[in-house]
């Protein structure tokens, strides 16, 4: 590939990557140039709208007065209806990528089923919990703990991340969960991971449950939590948070 062909590979890259952002910055910029254009197109405008009135003889019609002042104006509408093709088009891309992140956690979220249920089918179902326990012990070498003598330390089995809490603070969250749960018939993984203090994900806030899809697949509407005990190499005890009731895709269609 020569050095031309490589500097127009990566711009294709970059311009496919940064399409939406590139449109959305274009119509910041057409907006205010096309307030800009309208505020010096006036004077224009008013100056051809006289000339047309003393060529006449007399005041000109609404009709009239348009199409007098129509051509100082012609710059600013074609930035304003450049302006408007850039925000649709960047709103069109931005719907287009959220629908393929949807396909591919959709996919990614079919194939861990499936590979969880082979797991259960060879090994038997201790083989999964044996599986999510050497997870939480290998994350747990990484982890910085700073767990006082109130708390315990929860690992939460959907994004293999530790929070700190105390059992009864967990079970009050849990029960609020169901709760908010049954107020609104729908709930989202980022509400459990707001309630326990963990940052959001793209993951959480794509899967979640409805009582629709719940009564579907479980034949009842309560989200369903177990805690596993874990013991690590120091000594240190903590717990894995289940979820019996997976979050599915598109819970809210």
């Amino acid at each position: 590939m020569s050095f031309l062909q490589k500097i127009g590979s990566e711009a294709g890259k970059f311009l496919h990557k940064n399409a939406s952002t590139i449109l959305t910055c274009v119509g910041g910029i057409g907006v205010v140039a096309t307030a800009v254009l309208a505020a010096k197109a006036t004077p224009k405008a008013i100056c051809l709208v006289v000339e047309a009135e003393v060529d006449k003889g007399e005041k000109l019609t609404k009709l009239e007065t348009v199409v007098a002042a129509s051509p100082a104006y012609i710059p600013t509408v074609i930035t304003g209806v450049s302006t408007v093709a850039c925000i649709v088009g960047a709103n069109i891309l931005n719907k287009h990528r959220q629908a393929s992140l949807m396909s591919a956690y959709a996919l990614l979220d079919v194939s861990f089923k499936k590979y969880r249920e082979k797991v259960k089918e060879l090994y038997g179902d201790d083989a999964d919990d044996r599986v999510r326990k050497e997870i939480m012990k290998d994350e747990y070498d990484d982890f910085e703990n700073s767990v006082t003598k109130e708390n315990l330390i929860f690992f939460d089995n959907h994004s293999l991340r530790f929070f700190e809490s105390t059992i009864e603070d967990l079970l009050n969250v849990e029960r609020q969960f169901n709760a908010d749960f049954e107020t609104r018939g729908y709930i989202c993984l980022n509400d459990f991971y707001d309630m326990v203090g963990l940052a959001r994900t793209e993951y959480g806030a794509e899967v979640g449950w409805s009582i629709d899809s719940m009564r579907e697949f479980y034949n009842h509407a309560s989200i369903e939590f177990r805690h596993e005990k874990v013991k690590f190499a120091d000594g240190m005890e903590g717990y894995i948070v289940i979820i019996d009731n997976d979050p599915i895709i598109e819970y809210l269609y």
